[in-house]
């Protein structure tokens, strides 16, 4: 009883932070399409 309780929680919580990995990486590489212009003094 107690190793399947072990493996369920186990289980459950590594689907959340599957889950929380891919929200994050994704919200990430919608940040990084917005490249700013660069400015006059820092061109040369």
């Amino acid at each position: 009883m107690k190793k399947e309780i072990k493996k369920f929680f186990v289980t459950i919580t590594s689907y959340f932070c599957t889950k929380m990995a891919f929200s994050a990486s994704a919200s990430a590489c919608s940040f990084s399409a917005f490249q700013p212009e660069e400015p006059k003094c820092l061109r040369k």
